[in-house]
């Protein structure tokens, strides 16, 4: 097949929206029926929307070479592409003209980052963001200084992984100058060009590839890449905390950074960026124990997925340091101490969702909390093959994927209602009468909450006495 050449073309059935193989190959025929086999379900549902015809057609397509690039791309090579994705545009064009092309359409333009060539175009209420063909004219290890070009094989040269280089356009023309199709389906993460090179123009790169290795690697990073990496490190400390955060935060919230964080560890690059690491084996268990996790969680419970598998890398001793230094938000660095914070079952406590002390840290803590100590006390653990043990621990993640807050049905009106002056003694009640109605699993009536306030206010009343 001709380097860079794959055309996708609709089936003779429109309506399935499926796409089909056609090009040209080598000699063989059963290349040929590979390659088909390869790639039949690619299926960029995206490529016939009304507002991205129309936004090509106001850049000037067909006479202008105007394509699609960058994520959507890849992802629809994975088969991962949505009617929804989010698409971005490339043109040959610099963006003084994109912007005059886009008035002419009336056609919403926000210079969103235009001394880099870069134009968000809102159509019909969805936006796209267009950037003109650029070159790298100088580079600081952060930001290039670029100028505009006219040649599509020029702007692909300084993409930073291959499976990011591609382009497609509205004929349904793949361009791939680098191989990028076949590495994304061969979940190979790879520079374009010297990995030396590619990481001196950006250190970013370096946080980014492993990022990527996370989310779409099925091959181990190649040892020159590491290696490069390796060599590199030093740069990142030019990066601003708040990427390093970032990608770090991407990276952990992949399905499975493991692989991708041990290949940290082994080049230097998870000791440059977190200090504070301790053995990732932890994370490991963590993964594992998160697959028992119940499907229909609210979402609510999980956020901040990250953060939890980031209490298990760093010792609980780290823990303000690491906050300090990575600059977490206030929801953030809350969810860090509270997973940080112990197990709510002791070593020999046997985990079960009716113990009293479950639902006290449920009633206290809230769902999310208390999954993520579960999960971490679980990390820290040697691993257990017994079926008990793990239908066990399904069963208190099941149940705090399910818990409802109850609230106390008595308050500090009614304590005073009862004759208690306003001061402590009303806290000290309440905080018995909060034990009272967790230890009795949260079922007493209102009626029979007050009888029991009623009880203790006598014996506050009495003991004054």
């Amino acid at each position: 097949m001709e380097a860079g050449r794959i055309r996708f073309i609709p089936r003779p059935t429109l309506r399935t929206g499926r796409w089909c193989l056609a090009g040209r190959f080598p000699n063989s025929l059963n290349a040929i029926r590979e390659m088909t086999a390869s790639v039949v379900t690619f299926a960029p549902v995206w490529l016939n929307a009304r507002e991205l015809k129309r936004l090509f057609a106001a850049l000037g397509a067909p006479a202008v070479d105007v394509r699609c690039v960058g994520g959507s791309i890849r992802d629809a090579v994975l088969g991962r592409d949505r009617a929804d994705s989010e698409i971005d545009v490339g043109t040959p064009e610099p963006p003084a003209q994109v912007l005059a092309r886009l008035a002419d359409a009336h056609i919403k333009a926000i210079p969103t980052g235009i001394d880099h060539g870069t134009v968000t175009a809102v159509v019909d209420g969805r936006a796209f963001e267009i950037t003109s063909l650029r070159r790298d004219t100088a580079c600081d290890g952060r930001h290039a200084a670029v100028a505009f070009t006219t040649d599509w094989h020029e702007d692909a040269r300084r993409r930073d992984f291959t499976m990011n280089a591609m382009s497609l356009g509205l004929d349904g023309v793949l361009h791939d100058d680098h191989g990028g199709a076949a590495d994304a389906r061969a979940g190979r993460v790879r520079f374009v060009g010297d990995p030396d090179d590619r990481i001196q123009e950006d250190y970013l790169r370096i946080l980014r590839l492993f990022r990527f290795s996370a989310l779409y690697g099925r091959e181990p990073i190649d040892p020159a890449t590491l290696i490069a990496c390796e060599r590199h490190k030093a740069g990142l400390m030019r990066l601003s905390v708040e990427r390093i955060h970032s990608e770090l935060a991407k990276l952990l919230a992949a399905p499975d950074p493991m692989a991708a964080m041990t290949q940290m560890t082994t080049c230097g690059v998870l000791a440059a960026i977190l200090p504070e690491h301790q053995d990732v084996d932890a994370l490991a268990r963590l993964i594992v124990a998160e697959r028992h996790i119940p499907a229909d969680c609210p979402a609510d419970v999980l956020v901040h997925r990250w953060v939890r598998r980031l209490a298990v890398v760093i010792p609980p001793s780290a823990v303000g340091a690491v906050v300090a230094r990575l600059k977490l938000s206030h929801g953030e660095r809350e969810r860090l101490e509270q997973a940080a914070g112990g197990p709510i079952f002791t070593p020999t406590q046997a985990p079960t969702p009716t113990s009293v002390d479950f639902r006290r840290a449920l009633f206290h803590l809230g769902a999310g909390t208390v999954m993520d100590r579960l999960l971490v006390s679980r990390a820290a653990r040697p691993a257990r093959d017994s079926h008990h043990d793990a239908a066990a621990w399904r069963s208190v993640l099941t149940a705090a994927c399910a818990w409802t807050p109850h609230p106390l049905p008595v308050g500090g009106e009614d304590v005073m209602g009862l004759g208690i002056a306003a001061g402590p003694a009303i806290g000290r009640i309440l905080a018995a009468m909060t034990e009272w109605w967790i230890t009795a699993a949260f079922v007493p009536s209102r009626a029979q909450a007050l009888e029991e306030l009623a009880r203790m206010a006598r014996e506050v009343v009495g003991a004054k006495r």
